[in-house]
């Protein structure tokens, strides 16, 4: 039985395609087949808990009930008298 083969022919004017290839080069000639196999089955197993988790948190946000609550005014500040002093007597020696 014939092993099947792969090639992988990137295009290097592509930013992922250029980094996928400069982390396959990185790898020990000998375990290159290894490491694309192991990313292959990260990302599909990223793939699969991601789909278990948007169905998870689907579920249980569907359970929850949003209601908006309604801001509390917030209490006036009393102008403290020595800035209404200060700003009476701007008004006063101010020119005409």
């Amino acid at each position: 039985m014939n092993r099947p083969q792969f090639v992988f022919r990137p295009n290097l004017r592509d930013p992922a395609q250029r980094r996928a290839w400069q982390l396959l080069q990185a790898q020990p000639a000998g375990e290159r087949s290894a490491y694309l196999a192991a990313c292959i089955l990260k990302s599909d197993d990223r793939a699969a808990v991601q789909k278990e988790l948007r169905k998870v948190l689907k579920e249980e946000l569907g359970k929850i009930q949003v209601t908006a609550v309604p801001a509390e005014p917030k209490p006036k500040k009393a102008v403290p008298s020595a800035t209404l002093e200060f700003f009476s007597a701007l008004q006063q020696d101010a020119p005409e």
